[in-house]
């Protein structure tokens, strides 16, 4: 199972196309630094048939960059939560799991995972539908974390927005 799960997931994230694009704002450009490395990990694993081990090192040096860029400010709290989210669950499905000790665990952060980026609901523990289903969920998520980036600015510019009519009209004095 967790092999191919990796095996989709490399393929899910391979047909991806996403490229990131150079913006001088320092959030945006540790995003897509980030995720261009995680990207970059499934692209050497596809190439090279990198083995489980090798792919939890690629995955522990990208949450420590991802760390070292959030306390820089490369990266805002949004990205980096949901990117080390991303991370976590990417370890829990291709750690090895003897004795299925943290099924439970695993399968209740995919569950939740799933409904959250997908509103979709498990639709089978093991086998190429569960493998299907949570690389698609991966795959969303960096998109949306792409498009969390793109739109950065714009999302201020609306929040500001948003704040000015909350206040209400000007008062009389």
């Amino acid at each position: 199972m967790k092999r191919t799960l990796s095996g989709l997931l490399m393929v899910a994230i391979l047909t991806l196309g996403l490229n990131a694009a150079e913006d001088g704002a320092a959030p945006k450009k540790g995003g897509y630094a980030l995720i261009d490395m995680y990207i970059r990990a499934f692209q050497a694993m596809a190439a090279q048939g990198t083995s489980a081990s090798a792919m939890e090192a690629n995955l522990q040096a990208i949450a420590a960059a991802a760390r070292k860029a959030a306390a820089a400010g490369e990266t805002d709290r949004v990205f980096s939560a949901r990117f080390a989210r991303v991370l976590a669950l990417t370890k829990l499905i291709i750690a090895p799991d003897p004795g299925n000790l943290l099924m439970p665990v695993i399968d209740r952060e995919i569950a939740d995972f799933l409904k959250d980026v997908t509103g979709e609901d498990i639709a089978a523990r093991t086998g190429p539908a569960a493998v299907g289903q949570v690389a698609k969920a991966i795959g969303e998520e960096l998109i949306n974390l792409q498009i969390y980036l793109d739109t950065m600015d714009k999302r201020w510019e609306l929040r500001k927005q948003l704040d000015e009519g909350m206040s209400g009209p000007p008062k009389k004095k």
